[in-house]
């Protein structure tokens, strides 16, 4: 893994080259330039909750839950970085992350909402207009959502630390989506081959119990996700766990936006950071 040296800030946005970190570059939008058969898989940096941005070649969007209360404006702002203006599908992960969903669909046509079992009682409660289609994703499902690209549901559930287990697949590159923090959930993937795992979402903000170092030595991922939380702090036991592993870890809160380019192949990481 290498990180790209490339194209990104914006106004109020900075973007770090590698070789000389202490002098931000700023800029205006970020054009991830992808060519057929790439994509673009990015961890957008809120305030509080989760949203991921996916991208294809083709210009068609992805999003992979919506934020927590109050991050419209950022998740807009952010979308407007990325040239984003349509979203074809928004998949739901955990009930507490479509928070922004109605106003979404409304902005950016959205033609489909997915959620599993964690998010459907709370997805009944939206305001869904009649021409977005809405499916119900189960465990085991596999989807096809992009040329070369695939997801499957390795586990659905819907209690309270539970949510539905996404592994994205692109090429052989292999990213695990994870929104459950259960014993229930820890055994399914215990017994599922996740070695192939590339990088990790992890659940629960990285919150103290939420992923254990049998998990951690099942997957062996190269790099790990951990996004902010106004009321969860990442568990400093399992951060040094994810280090003494060599697993580079990436926080939302202190690294900013983290943009995974694919190819084929190969994959770079791009990190954006927001003005304090």
């Amino acid at each position: 893994m290498k990180l790209i040296m490339a194209i990104f800030a914006i106004v109020n946005w900075y973007y770090f080259p590698y070789e000389s970190p202490s002098a931000p570059v700023e800029v205006e939008g970020v054009d991830v330039n992808l060519k057929r058969d790439e994509l673009a898989f990015t961890f957008l940096a809120l305030s509080d909750g989760e949203a991921a941005l996916i991208q294809y070649a083709t210009g068609e969007n992805i999003l992979v839950n919506t934020g927590g209360k109050g991050t419209l404006k950022e998740l807009e702002r952010l979308l407007a970085l990325f040239h984003v203006k349509n979203i074809s599908t928004v998949i739901l992960t955990s009930s507490s992350e479509m928070e922004n969903l109605e106003e979404l669909i409304r902005k950016y046509d959205v033609g489909k909402v997915v959620s599993g079992k964690a998010g459907e009682t709370a997805l009944m409660a939206k305001e869904i207009p009649a021409g977005v289609k809405v499916e119900q994703w189960k465990q085991g499902d596999l989807r096809k959502l992009l040329p070369g690209l695939t997801a499957e549901v390795v586990f659905d559930g819907d209690k309270e630390t539970e949510g539905t287990d996404i592994s994205f697949q692109f090429f052989h590159h292999q990213i695990f989506y994870i929104s459950s923090a259960s014993h229930h959930s820890e055994q399914a993937f215990l017994a599922e081959p996740l070695r192939n795992v590339n990088i990790i979402k992890l659940p629960a903000y990285g919150a103290k119990g939420s992923f254990s170092d049998l998990l951690i030595e099942h997957m062996d991922p190269q790099l790990a996700i951990i996004f902010k939380s106004n009321s969860v702090k990442p568990d400093p036991d399992l951060v040094e766990m994810l280090h003494e592993a060599w697993i580079d870890v990436y926080f939302t809160k202190q690294h900013g936006t983290v943009t995974i380019k694919f190819t084929q192949s190969t994959y770079d990481v791009i990190t954006i950071m927001g003005e304090e």
